[in-house]
């Protein structure tokens, strides 16, 4: 009788990475392995890690340290950005690990386990290819609503960035491979497709089609069962300029736009490789608003690069003041090994940044809660998804204009629903990002 194998699983970073780790859960349950939570009772460990920046890279590395410590006899696989970042190096600093795997190599994990596999191994045609025309499965993990990823890398020329380095040029997805996979999603329950990249804007422009984006919408906006569709990860130069058009002609496509400034200081920009002037940025977010009624704008910003000194910070924060962008995300700038940014040094104090940081982010708190606060009593379309995690007496879910994971969520004190369930509500408190509603 074939033994029953365990295998437990840890996905670090961003959605696309969870993409990848439900890849991960369809190719092991597909081998006969059965996932468990605790990591001591599994036979193989997976850490698909993140390396987009410092930080990440300390989080994936304790991370594969704790599950080895938590067993020391299982398969340890590190897997995702960690050894696309540093290759073969990782292979004689992190001796804890027993397979490294790439992405493209997620169908591979049965093959690599040898004899471990509970099941013969699939063929070439069984496996579920991560390639850029195929549909792979997933066991998806989040409640009513899936990440869609339609293409992978990046060919801009951000100086601090590391993910062309990692991830490679962008590459787009075939526009029917996603067709596919949002249908197939759709029919497991999805009713909100969230579309991701590392720029989205650049869809199909790497196979010189230049309306890829919209196309694609426009075949997405029809598929039966989803609600709602959100674009994550748009790079502000290069926004069709029939995007406003095909979501204000469509049901489903929300006026919810990610559009990552990382900084508006026209100084500032040259030195990240983003070459366009601070009053473009403002034309466009001008223009959008213009152009989508009701339009819901989230940002990143970036504090602390070289060059962005007192005057620099001052346009920046007086950009978060005036510009009402209803989320905002705040990082500190870190130096990061093979960008060009590095030879800049890194001149502003660490307690420099973080107070920049902090007095950005407390000033859109403001902004952000007297928003919310003008919203009670209003009715809303929420998504439910389940139990909350502080109470079980309360469900949680997000209302239209809140992305998952990034911005703040819904908690609903009255009424019954369940998960992935679209939904009224009546908005009836908030506290700071977070809201408070009744079903309707």
């Amino acid at each position: 009788m074939t033994p029953i194998r365990h295998f437990s699983l840890v996905s670090l970073g961003c959605p696309k990475n969870r993409v990848d780790s439900e890849h991960i859960l369809a190719v092991m349950s597909r081998a006969g392995f059965v996932f468990v939570e605790e990591p001591s009772r599994a036979d193989v460990l997976i850490v698909n890690t993140c390396a987009f920046i410092e930080s990440a890279v300390e989080e994936s590395i304790d991370a594969i340290l704790d599950y080895r410590d938590l067993n020391r006899e299982a398969v340890l696989v590190v897997a995702g950005c960690l050894p696309l970042r540093y290759g073969d190096d990782l292979r004689a600093s992190l001796r804890e690990a027993d397979i490294f795997l790439k992405p493209e190599e997620i169908p591979q994990i049965p093959q690599r386990l040898g004899s471990l596999a509970p099941l013969a191994q699939p063929t070439a045609d069984e496996a579920f290819p991560c390639s850029y025309t195929a549909v792979p499965q997933r066991v998806l993990t989040t409640p009513g609503y899936a990440y869609l990823k339609i293409a992978d890398g990046c060919s801009r020329k951000c100086a601090y960035c590391t993910i062309p380095s990692i991830r490679g040029p962008l590459r787009s997805r075939d526009l029917e491979a996603v067709d596919r996979e949002a249908r197939m999603l759709a029919s497991q329950g999805v009713r909100e497709l969230v579309l991701v990249a590392q720029d989205l804007t650049g869809y199909r422009t790497d196979a010189g089609e230049g309306r890829g984006l919209v196309r694609l919408l426009e075949r997405l906006r029809v598929v039966q069962g989803i609600e709602w569709i959100r674009l994550m990860y748009l790079h502000p130069h290069g926004i069709p300029s029939d995007l406003a058009a095909v979501i204000n002609e469509s049901r489903t496509i929300l006026p919810y736009l990610d559009i990552p400034f990382q900084h508006v200081s026209e100084k500032v920009l040259k030195a990240m490789g983003r070459p366009w002037k601070h009053d473009r940025t403002r034309r466009l977010v001008d223009g959008l608003r213009n152009d989508v009624p009701g339009l819901v704008l989230r940002t990143t910003l970036m504090v602390g690069f070289p060059g962005e000194g007192d005057k620099e910070f001052t346009e920046l924060k007086d950009f978060v003041q005036s510009s009402s962008i209803e989320h905002v995300g705040v990082f500190t700038y870190s130096p990061e090994e093979g960008t060009p940014a590095m030879a800049l040094g890194d001149p502003v104090p660490a307690e420099t940044k973080a107070a920049r940081a902090d007095e950005l982010r407390n000033l859109h708190l403001e902004s952000e809660e007297k928003r919310n606060r003008g919203r009670v009593g209003s009715i809303e379309r929420c998504i439910v998804e389940g139990v909350s995690e502080e109470s079980d007496l309360l469900l949680q879910g997000r209302t239209w204009d809140q992305a998952p994971e990034v911005d703040g969520v819904l908690y609903i004190t009255e009424g019954v629903a369940s998960a992935g369930e679209i939904r009224d509500i009546e908005l009836t408190d908030c506290n700071g990002p977070d809201l408070f509603g009744e079903i309707r």
